[in-house]
């Protein structure tokens, strides 16, 4: 079966505990949307097979480049980003030999909360002998903002999942009008599963607005911090690129063929050596040990993309 062509309605979305009794069902202004997405093989390239769409979420076809091994998929929210109230539904089926990423076109900006909460969740689906790839873009929480984001993933026994998070702390580069830490709440939980046996759980709760000392403990005193959980084999960490100045990089080896990596450090660094590490261990997968990672390094590709390295 493909996507399912059916209306997303407020009733498929979870309401975690933290936010039990501020499930939006009055607000007129709130947005109940998303997309339900396959990806098949066709020939060389990752195509989409069946679709659909829902307001406020649209989905561009995927982009194949001569010489790139995968497809690049956008998500794009038509709106300025997740209201209070609003519920974004992404289900995700990569078939048998996909090769995609999947992206949102910038950072989600997450504005704040009057009475209810934003969400976005995911259910994803990854074949046998499929490479997915899914970075929904930096998270910039506003003032007052609650959110919860929520991703299931299964896996089969020869699928590949790379997925990447980064969070920021908000609004921060606007003086005394900063936005740094200021939110209510945020909450994460991302379960993926092979075979249907539990091989990475992480969830976390943040409540805010934090103090100073908060944010030192919480972000190490950085502005920004990151979360790759890799399902598949990982390159030898000699072989990954060097962390650059004032970034901090930890590589967790966990089950078989699972590995975490996190970050902290300055927003643009974080973001840039997120993508880096993501989209090589990509290429070693279908080039093998020195491949070029995917789509960054591709001449089809302009280098104004949120994940792209920066300029110089």
């Amino acid at each position: 079966m493909g996507a399912r062509a059916t209306r997303i309605t407020r009733e498929e979305f979870l309401t975690p505990p933290e936010f039990l009794g501020l499930e939006s069902i009055h607000n007129p202004a709130a947005r109940v949307g998303g997309a339900r997405i396959e990806l098949i093989r066709t020939g060389d390239e990752t195509r989409l097979g069946a679709r659909y769409q829902q307001i406020p979420m649209r989905i561009f076809p995927p982009f194949a480049f001569p010489t790139e091994p995968a497809a690049l998929l956008y998500l794009i929210n038509l709106t300025g980003g997740l209201m209070d109230g609003d519920a974004h539904l992404v289900e995700l089926t990569a078939r048998a030999g996909a090769r995609a990423l999947v992206t949102g076109q910038s950072a989600s900006r997450i504005h704040p909360a009057l009475d209810s909460y934003a969400t976005q969740q995911w259910a994803v689906t990854v074949e046998d002998d499929a490479c997915l790839v899914v970075m929904p873009g930096p998270a910039i929480p506003f003032q007052g903002c609650r959110y919860y984001q929520r991703a299931r993933v299964e896996l089969a026994p020869r699928a590949r999942l790379i997925w990447g998070d980064v969070w920021f702390p908000g609004r921060y580069d606007r003086g005394v009008l900063s936005e740094r830490f200021q939110f209510d709440r945020i909450v994460q939980d991302l379960e993926v599963r092979r075979e249907g046996r539990l091989i990475y759980r992480d969830r976390f709760r943040w409540d805010g607005p934090w103090t100073d000392e908060e944010a030192r403990w919480y972000f190490g005193g950085n502005l920004a911090t990151a979360n790759l959980i890799i399902a598949g084999p990982t390159p030898e960490a000699d072989a990954l690129p060097e962390a650059g100045p004032g970034l901090l990089r930890s590589v967790f080896p966990l089950d078989v063929d699972v590995t975490c990596v996190r970050w902290c450090g300055p927003p643009t660094a974080v973001t840039t050596d997120l993508a880096n590490v993501a989209l090589r261990v990509a290429g070693y997968w279908t080039d093998g040990p020195g491949g070029r990672p995917w789509l960054v390094e591709s001449g089809g590709l302009a280098p104004n993309h949120w994940f792209s390295p920066p300029a110089g």
